[in-house]
C-alpha cells in the first residue's frame, strides 16, 4: 500500500489497461442483457448514420439529375418527385432511426454503468469494513472516501462512455473509410492521407492533457486535504486568530489549482480548433479535387456530395475518441487505486475451523509480546514484552502507565484488532486465534475516551442498527447509567436526532450514551478504554454508581487516569514500557510502596483531598520512570 497520499493521485496509467479491465469485466456480467441490447442499439445507429449519405448520393443522382434535365419529359419529372418524396421520406426515417438507436445505446450503457458502480462500491466499503485495523493506521480517512466515491463513479465511464462506445466510433471511421474508398478511391486516398496528420496531432494532445491533468489532480487533491484538516480544526483557528492567515492558505492553494486547470483547458481550447482546421482542410481538398474530377466528367455528382457528408462524420469520431482519452485514462488510474484497496488482504484472519464457546469471561495473557512494526534495522519494535496475567470471569482489572506502556495496545488485542507476534491470548481457557472474530466480538461492550456518534437518532446510536435490541432494553440501559435525565429532557426524547459526532451534546452527555449502548449489548465482558476521563465529577459519581450495577457479573477491564475507577479493581496492572510492573489490589500495590503508590502520592500533592482527581500525564510518567 502506498504510504503517501498524492503518490496515489499522481498514478495515472494507461487509457487501456488489459489486466484492469479483465478484473472489471466480472461486474458487467450480471448485466449481459444491457451489454447485448447495448452494443446492438450501438451498431444500428453507426448503421443507420453510415447509410444517411448514401441516400443523399442516390437522391442526387437519380431524382435531382432528372429534375435538373431540361430534356426529361414530364412523366419521368413526375416520377422522379415522387422518387425524391420516398428518398426524403427514407432519410427522415433512417434519421428518427439513429436518434433512438443513440438514445437507448446511451441508456442501457448509462444504466450499466450505474449498476457497476453500486456493484463496486458496496464491494469496496464491504471489503474496508473488514480490514483490520493496521489498515487504518496507514490509510487516511480522506483517501479512502475518495475510493469509494470519486473513484468508483470514474470506473463507472469504462461501462457507460468508455469502451465500447469507444468501438462504436471506430466502427463509423472504419465504415466511412470503407464506403470512400469504394465510391472513389482517388478522394479516398485524400481522406486516409490527413489521417497520420490527425494521429500526430492526437498524439501530441494526449501528452500535454495526461501531464496537465495529473498537475491538476495533485493540486486537487491538495486543496481537499487543507479544505478537510481546516474545516475540522476550525475551533483551533477561531481561538487563536488565524482565520485570515488560513484564508491566505487556501486562496494559495485553489490559486494553484486553478492555474492547473487552465492549462488542461488550454490543452482542450487547443485541441479541438485544429482539429476542426485539419479536418475543414481535408474536405477542402476533397471539394477541389471533386470539383475538377466532376467537370472532367470522371465523379458524379451525388459521390461528390456523399463524400463531403462522410469527412466529418469519420472526423467527429476520432475528435470524440481524443476526448474521452483522459476520461479513461482517469478511469484506469482509478481502479488501480480501487483495486489495490480490494486487494489488501487481512491479517486476522478466522480459522479455518473455528471453535464455538459460550463465553463466561476469563481472561488469560500468556507471555504476550507484540510490535506495531520494525524498527530500521529491521527488528521488531516491541510494544508489550513478555506480558502475562490472568483475570477470572466476573472479576476486574484495571491497567495504569504512562502513555505509550502498552495498556490501549492490550485492549486491542484483547478484542483481536491485531494478532500478537509471540505467545497467546486465551478466553475460557481457548486461543483467541481459534475463534471467528465475530463470535470473539459478541462477548465484548467497549467505551473509549472519544465517543463517536452517528447520525441518526439517539435510540439508533445506542442499538448500532440491531433490531435485536428492543426499544425498551435501549431505554432501560439508559436509565441504568443515568442517561435518560438529559435525553428524555430531548425535543423528542429517544427520536432526537443527532447532529455531526454529536456536537450538539457535552462531553459527559456522549460518554453516558456510550455507555448506555455498552450496556444494551449485555456484555460477557466489558472494556472501559480511559472513558471517564473527559467527564465532570458530578456525571462520574452518576457513572460510578451506574458501572457497579454494570460491572456485576462481568469481566471487566478498564483503563483509566482517574483513580476513583480502579481503586475497587479485583486486580491492578501498572505497566511501564511495555510489561508488567507491578500486579495487585490497591491496597496490595500501596503497601509494595512502588510506582503504584507514587502515583497515589502524586494526586495528593496536586492538592487533591481524595483520589478521584484525575491523573495528569506528567504525573503518571513521574511515578513510573
Amino acid at each position: 500500500m502506498a504510504e503517501a497520499y498524492h503518490d496515489d493521485d499522481e498514478f495515472l496509467g494507461k487509457a487501456y489497461d488489459a489486466r484492469l479491465i479483465k478484473r472489471l469485466v466480472p461486474y458487467a456480467r450480471p448485466y449481459v442483457g444491457l451489454v447485448v441490447w447495448g452494443t446492438l442499439f450501438m451498431l444500428l445507429a453507426a448503421l443507420f448514420e453510415l447509410l444517411l449519405p448514401m441516400i443523399v448520393r442516390e437522391t442526387v443522382n437519380g431524382p435531382f439529375m432528372v429534375m435538373g434535365d431540361s430534356a426529361a419529359t414530364e412523366a419521368e419529372k413526375s416520377e422522379a418527385w415522387a422518387t425524391l418524396g420516398l428518398f426524403s421520406f427514407g432519410f427522415m426515417g433512417l434519421v428518427v432511426l439513429q436518434v433512438l438507436a443513440r438514445y437507448f445505446n446511451s441508456y442501457l450503457f448509462a444504466k450499466l454503468g450505474q449498476c457497476a458502480v453500486l456493484d463496486i462500491r458496496q464491494q469496496c466499503y464491504s471489503h474496508i469494513q473488514r480490514l483490520p485495523l493496521r489498515f487504518f493506521d496507514r490509510n487516511p480517512v480522506g483517501r479512502l472516501v475518495t475510493r469509494v466515491t470519486s473513484d468508483v463513479e470514474a470506473i463507472g465511464e469504462v461501462f457507460a462512455s468508455g469502451l465500447v462506445q469507444l468501438a462504436g466510433d471506430a466502427l463509423i471511421v472504419i465504415g466511412a473509410l470503407a464506403l470512400m474508398m469504394w465510391l472513389d478511391w482517388r478522394m479516398g486516398l485524400i481522406v486516409v492521407a490527413s489521417i497520420p496528420v490527425m494521429a500526430v496531432i492526437t498524439w501530441v494532445f494526449r501528452g500535454r492533457a495526461r501531464s496537465a491533468f495529473r498537475d491538476m489532480r495533485v493540486k486537487l487533491a491538495v486543496v481537499n486535504s487543507f479544505l478537510n484538516e481546516t474545516i475540522q480544526g476550525w475551533r483551533v483557528t477561531r481561538i487563536f486568530g488565524t482565520e485570515r492567515a488560513m484564508a491566505a492558505k487556501f486562496d494559495e492553494k485553489s490559486g494553484d489549482y486553478r492555474e492547473a486547470s487552465y492549462r488542461t483547458v488550454f490543452n482542450f481550447s487547443l485541441f479541438f480548433p485544429i482539429v476542426e482546421l485539419a479536418g475543414t482542410a481535408t474536405v477542402m481538398l476533397v471539394v477541389w479535387f471533386g470539383t475538377t474530377a466532376i467537370f472532367g466528367g470522371t465523379l458524379d455528382y451525388g459521390t461528390f456530395f456523399a463524400f463531403f457528408l462522410y469527412t466529418p462524420m469519420l472526423f467527429r469520431p476520432i475528435r470524440e475518441m481524443s476526448e474521452k482519452y483522459n476520461v479513461l485514462q482517469s478511469a484506469m488510474a482509478s481502479a488501480e487505486r480501487l483495486f489495490r484497496v480490494i486487494d489488501t488482504t487481512n491479517d486476522v484472519q478466522d480459522p479455518d475451523a473455528p471453535q464455538t464457546l459460550e463465553i463466561k469471561g476469563e481472561i488469560e495473557f500468556r507471555d504476550v509480546w507484540f510490535a506495531y512494526g520494525n524498527r530500521d534495522d529491521g527488528t521488531p519494535d516491541w510494544v508489550l514484552r513478555g506480558v502475562s496475567f490472568k483475570v477470572p470471569a466476573g472479576s476486574s482489572l484495571a491497567l495504569v502507565g504512562a502513555t505509550g506502556s502498552g495498556k490501549t495496545t492490550i485492549i486491542s488485542l484483547l478484542m483481536r484488532f491485531y494478532d500478537v507476534q509471540q505467545g497467546a491470548i486465551l478466553i475460557d481457557g481457548v486461543d483467541i486465534r481459534k475463534m471467528t472474530k465475530a463470535h470473539l466480538r459478541r462477548a465484548f461492550s467497549l467505551v473509549l475516551q472519544d465517543v463517536f456518534l452517528f447520525a441518526g437518532t439517539v435510540l439508533e446510536n445506542i442499538r448500532l442498527g440491531d433490531q435485536s435490541i428492543s426499544r425498551e432494553s435501549v431505554e432501560h440501559a439508559a436509565r441504568t447509567v443515568h442517561a435518560d435525565g438529559f435525553i428524555c429532557g430531548l425535543k423528542d426524547g429517544f427520536d432526537a436526532m443527532v447532529a455531526e459526532r454529536g456536537a450538539t451534546f457535552s462531553a459527559g452527555q456522549r460518554q453516558l450514551i456510550a455507555f448506555a449502548r455498552a450496556l444494551a449489548f449485555d456484555p460477557k465482558i466489558l472494556v472501559l478504554d480511559e472513558a471517564t476521563s473527559n467527564i465532570d465529577s458530578e456525571t462520574e459519581a452518576l457513572i460510578q454508581d451506574a458501572l457497579k450495577h454494570l460491572m456485576h457479573g462481568r469481566t471487566a477491564v478498564v483503563v483509566a487516569h482517574r483513580l476513583s475507577t480502579i481503586t475497587d479493581s479485583d486486580n491492578i496492572l501498572v505497566m511501564h514500557k511495555g510489561e508488567v510492573a507491578e500486579q495487585g489490589s490497591h491496597q496490595q500495590l500501596l503497601k509494595l510502596q512502588g510506582r503504584y503508590h507514587k502515583l497515589y502520592q502524586l494526586q495528593f500533592a496536586n492538592g487533591s483531598a481524595s483520589p478521584e482527581a484525575p491523573v495528569t500525564t506528567s504525573d503518571v510518567q513521574a511515578a513510573t520512570s
